[in-house]
């Protein structure tokens, strides 16, 4: 079929065509800055907040099993020094735990803004979400280890617990190697020096175990208190990144969408449009 003499088709009108994808464009992303980024902000610090606290349990775990270690397997010299090497140690791995929110917690703020084309973090200046998760923990308040158990604490608790009879020992076995268990003075000397030095050995023995033992229970309350001062922090550090980080959104949001408002109304007006922008 042919067409009729005289009518022509018009070309296409590539510039309204870009105008209208354009104006799509501008309305599908004025669409994600009418609302929810605070509600996606606070579902992404309670994700960020969940894997900070298991990465701290694992971490707290570890550091309880190597303290536990060196409480059992140090000498006096390195159960003495476990204190001090405790509180050195504590310090650091707050560093490292802070350090290990800024990776867990921040890069999920920034998607918030991404997901909306919000400039985050072009701005001259420090970031004022990053300086709340950077900035140093506070000390951490370990409990004082309990006394060490003394030469006659350690006698008094061996004798209730029946080591008294190591000193008696010797005279018993007297008999054994062929000599009378009450063989006079000759014979006294020799077993009153082998029982007390195996009475000596076994307070010695009980001594240790016992600040051994203190240790032990002394590493719970250590990781315990550590636990709930950086939970602690973390609970803090979250409410005033979501403060800091909300506002900050809050002021993006509005910005950039003032600039959609803008280009929609030249758009219409250069197109002969109403200037009217979609609501």
């Amino acid at each position: 079929m042919r067409d009729s003499p005289g009518l022509e088709i018009p070309p296409p009108d590539r510039y309204a065509d870009a105008v209208r994808a354009r104006r799509a464009e501008l309305r599908a992303e004025r669409a994600l800055l009418l609302g929810g980024h605070r509600t996606e902000l606070r579902s992404s610090l309670a994700a960020g907040r969940l894997a900070a606290s298991a990465a701290l349990s694992t971490t707290l775990a570890g550091f309880g099993r190597e303290l536990r270690h060196h409480a059992d397997t140090a000498d006096g010299t390195g159960r003495a020094a476990l204190p001090a090497l405790t509180g050195a140690a504590v310090g650091r791995l707050a560093g490292w735990t802070a350090t290990g929110w800024t990776t867990a917690l921040l890069p999920g703020v920034r998607r918030v803004a991404a997901a909306r084309h919000l400039p985050w973090g072009s701005r001259s200046g420090p970031d004022p979400a990053a300086a709340v998760l950077v900035r140093p923990p506070p000390p951490v308040a370990l409990p004082a280890p309990g006394l060490p158990t003394g030469a006659v604490r350690a006698l008094l608790a061996g004798a209730a617990g029946g080591t008294w009879r190591l000193a008696l020992l010797p005279a018993a076995a007297l008999p054994a190697v062929g000599l009378p268990a009450l063989g006079g003075r000759a014979v006294l000397p020799l077993a009153l020096g082998v029982g007390m030095a195996l009475l000596a050995a076994a307070t010695r023995a009980h001594r240790v175990a016992a600040d051994r033992a203190r240790l032990r229970s002394w590493v719970v309350e250590v990781v315990g208190a550590t636990r709930t001062a950086l939970e602690t922090d973390l609970a803090y550090r979250l409410l005033e990144l979501e403060r800091v980080a909300g506002a900050e959104l809050d002021e993006a949001v509005d910005c950039r969408r003032a600039e959609v408002d803008a280009e929609l109304r030249a758009l219409a007006a250069d197109h002969g449009g109403s200037g009217r922008v979609d609501r």
